[in-house]
């Protein structure tokens, strides 16, 4: 591997630690500050006589603290996701990982959009939003729910971004030359977590992980409606057809591609519902046979909507991911 335009992609990061660290101090102070504003304004709002002036003029106040303090609220949960880039964990040489010791998060790059949104808060109170008010990103929820139970988690680095995003740490490799690297991390990474995608990189990673790993060291994320994993289910073959005709003229043995059951149904479809973020996992037996663990709020009941997602990741995401980690810790470095 040539490590001279890999080393360059490291250079053009512009990332400054002082920085984040001013920026995070100060999103941190923004959302506090924010958050008591809002509380002020609403206090305004409910017991004007308690300030002794007159009721219009009281509402007034109150509706402009409570504006400005969720517009400080917003800044400093952005400010300080700013700061975490300026902060984030960046690999310069990914082949000295230690085997086994790391997870390696593949994404479609086009999903990093979505992966750097906040997280909302999971309550409808705004009181409780403003206490306990949230700047983590998607990918920082996953990788902190995944890194408990797997250890590292890395990734490959969107070529060309200035700044890493939060969440895994990032190593960048040249454009021309990275499949090589990809492979042999695949080989050597303790799991492999590969979100659900259409895109070519996406899909030869999918047929490398399949050809050089055993069943029980991939997990799928799915984070799509039905529609875009259905895209993904028949851009599956295809891929591995194209891929099994490369092996060949290699000289290697093709690789099948592994079935992907259908995109399953919510218990109560009739139960309106707005869940953002993990859709469902989908996990393999040692046979390939698939598993699709659908993150389903109405099947489970709570009084609270945050309720509902604890419930959620308790009874249907954290079983999946305990049970992966027991069947990666079982398995040998040469995948027996």
């Amino acid at each position: 591997m040539e490590q001279e335009p890999q080393d360059s992609f490291v250079h053009e990061q512009r990332r400054v630690p002082a920085v984040g660290c001013g920026a995070r101090g100060m999103g941190c102070f923004l959302r506090l500050a924010g958050m008591l504003a809002s509380l002020g304004g609403a206090g305004h709002l409910r017991a004007p006589s308690v300030y002794g002036t007159s009721t219009p003029h009281t509402w007034l106040i109150g509706i402009l603290m409570i504006a400005a303090g969720l517009m400080a609220v917003f800044m400093g949960a952005r400010l300080s996701r700013y700061g975490r880039r300026h902060t984030a964990r960046v690999i310069k040489d990914p082949v000295e990982l230690p085997d086994r010791a790391f997870t390696l998060f593949l994404r479609p790059f086009e999903d990093d959009k979505f992966l750097y949104g906040v997280k909302s808060a999971s309550t409808r109170s705004l009181r409780r939003r403003l206490e306990t008010p949230v700047s983590r990103t998607r990918e920082e929820v996953l990788v902190w729910t995944f890194r408990r139970r797997f250890g590292r988690i890395v990734a490959v680095g969107q070529p060309g971004e200035r700044l890493p995003l939060p969440g895994a740490h990032r190593f960048y490799l040249p454009l021309n030359n990275w499949k090589p690297v990809v492979s042999d991390l695949v080989k050597r990474a303790r799991l492999v977590i590969l979100v659900a995608g259409t895109g070519p990189g996406t899909l030869w990673e999918l047929t490398e992980v399949v050809r050089l790993l055993p069943p029980e060291r991939l997990l799928v994320l799915v984070l799509s409606d039905e529609a875009g994993y259905e895209r993904f289910r028949e851009a599956v073959p295809k891929s591995f057809e194209n891929r099994a005709k490369e092996l060949r003229d290699s000289g290697d043995l093709p690789v099948t591609a592994p079935p992907f059951p259908e995109y399953p149904a919510l218990r109560d479809p009739d139960t309106p519902t707005k869940w953002i973020g993990l859709q469902g996992l989908i996990h393999f037996s040692s046979s390939w046979q698939p598993t699709f663990t659908r993150a389903d709020p109405t099947a489970v009941w709570a009084l609270t909507l945050q309720g509902r997602v604890r419930k959620v990741h308790r009874r249907q995401i954290l079983p999946v991911l305990k049970r992966t980690a027991e069947n990666t810790a079982s398995t040998t470095p040469d995948g027996s």
